[in-house]
């Protein structure tokens, strides 16, 4: 689950970390079909970042949000 929101939290800021590199720099949403590229949110923190900027959110910041998530359980596994 960290892993999932570290990638939002990061994604914009340092996208060499989840995408592949060409000649251009990293092909942010490489993963997306191109009609679908249009819905990625950049708009609304913590997506609005530019790369190398800082994160929107800390490790520490990160890891509060893990365990808020952590605790929306309906008891089934």
């Amino acid at each position: 689950m960290r892993d999932v929101v570290n990638f939002y939290v990061r994604r914009d800021t340092d996208p060499g970390l989840w995408y592949p590199k060409s000649a251009t720099g990293s092909r942010k949403s490489d993963d997306l079909p191109e009609q679908h590229q249009s819905a990625v949110n950049e708009s609304e923190v913590p997506y609005d970042r530019m790369p190398g900027e800082t994160p929107a959110l800390t490790p520490a910041e990160i890891d509060d949000v893990v365990a808020f998530l952590k605790t929306l359980d309906d008891g089934y596994n």
